[in-house]
């Protein structure tokens, strides 16, 4: 193979693998050194079109990720919103206002949004109250950082399981009374019964509200709100200063 038939084949390569038009043609083998010429310069030529080409190619690239890039920052708003610790300051049927660090942020809540107590049980916006502390998790609504659509409301000032709670009756309330505990780091508690709280001694007989008085100890199963200090939905209470023990003295005669 001369030299001519080389260089033929080496540019048809490169027509093939640049995908050149079909009507590229290479010059006869006879042409000479002209023709060589005219190789060379389609090969510069094929370069140049396949440099555009592979730019056109990035170009689009690029183009389709920053679409994608916008749909997608469109789709989640402003990027994932979670707010530690704050306070509820107002609330609505379908909104709460939580402060946190001295910003205020409106919280949306939707179908999807799963209300949390304080130990995961389920709650509802029915059970808050303003001044109770949340955590929430979710969305922003923009780039704004002010307002969020919540996947997650969990609200740590309600214990909505069950509490055991001990302590001294100190004084007397409609409905039930307030009593201190056992814990020192907790206040006294307003605790409210119920026709349907179960209330007995200490050897476990039925007594009444009206024989729970002022300076007894109480054991108390209900729902303990952390904020409000209050102990509610009570399902027992057990009154371990009843019944009265009576001291019994022994009298001893002398024997004559």
């Amino acid at each position: 193979m001369n030299t001519t038939h080389k260089v033929a084949v080496s540019v048809l390569t490169l027509i093939l693998v640049l995908g050149l038009p079909a009507h590229t043609v290479l010059a006869d083998d006879d042409q000479g050194d002209d023709d060589r010429g005219g190789l060379r310069q389609a090969k510069v030529e094929a370069r140049v079109e396949f440099r555009q080409e592979k730019k056109n190619i990035f170009e689009k690239f690029r183009e389709r990720v920053g679409s994608r890039t916008a749909e997608l920052k469109n789709f989640l708003g402003g990027g994932r919103a979670a707010i530690g610790s704050g306070t509820i300051t107002a609330k609505t049927d379908t909104t709460l206002t939580v402060e946190k660090d001295g910003k205020s942020y409106l919280v949306n809540l939707g179908d999807k949004t799963q209300i949390r107590r304080r130990f995961w049980g389920k709650s509802d916006l029915s059970e808050f109250s303003v001044g109770n502390v949340v955590n929430v998790i979710g969305l922003w609504t923009d780039d704004t950082h002010t307002a969020i659509n919540a996947t997650l409301v969990r609200n740590v000032s309600i214990q909505k399981r069950f509490g055991v709670f001990f302590g001294d009756v100190k004084s007397l309330v409609t409905n039930g009374w307030v009593m201190s505990t056992k814990s020192g780091n907790r206040a006294d508690q307003t605790v409210t019964v119920t026709s349907d709280t179960k209330f007995e001694n200490r050897n476990g007989e039925t007594i009444t509200k009206a024989d729970v008085v002022v300076g007894h100890k109480v054991r108390v199963r209900g729902l303990w709100d952390k904020t409000l200090n209050t102990v509610t939905e009570v399902t027992q209470v057990k009154d371990f200063s009843l019944p009265v023990q009576v001291e019994v003295k022994a009298t001893v005669t002398p024997t004559p």
